[in-house]
C-alpha cells in the first residue's frame, strides 16, 4: 500500500468511526515516518507489543519534545479533551491496525 492509498484508508476508517481517535493519530504518523531513515526501530517492528512498545516510547519522546500544551492539543489529553492522561491514551491504541498498517506499507520496500 502507498503513501495516498493509507492515508484515503485511515481517513475512510475514522470517517466511518470505526478507528478511536488516538489509532488515527498514531497511523497517521506511522505513515509519516514509513520512508524515514530515524524510524530504522519502527521498520523491525514484527509484533502488536513491538508496536505497542515504539508508540509508548515515541509517546513519551512527543511529550518531552513539545510543549504541556502542544501535547495535549495533538494527542487530545486532558481535560476536556479525548483522553484524561496518556496512559489512557496509549490504551486506546488499536496496536493490531497499526501492525498492519506499518506491515501493509513495508512491502513496498
Amino acid at each position: 500500500m502507498n503513501r495516498s492509498q493509507a492515508l484515503h484508508d485511515i481517513e475512510h476508517w475514522s470517517g466511518n468511526g470505526e478507528l478511536e481517535e488516538a489509532t488515527y493519530r498514531y497511523a497517521l504518523i506511522i505513515v509519516d515516518l514509513i520512508n524515514d531513515a530515524a524510524a530504522e526501530e519502527l521498520l523491525h517492528c514484527q509484533t502488536s507489543d513491538d508496536v505497542s512498545a515504539w508508540i509508548r516510547r515515541d509517546a513519551l519522546d512527543w511529550q518531552a519534545k513539545l510543549s504541556d500544551e502542544a501535547f495535549a492539543e495533538w494527542f487530545e489529553i486532558g481535560h476536556g479533551k479525548a483522553y484524561g492522561c496518556i496512559e489512557q491514551m496509549l490504551s486506546c491504541i488499536d496496536y493490531d491496525f497499526v501492525l498492519e498498517l506499518l506491515l501493509s506499507m513495508r512491502q513496498l520496500d
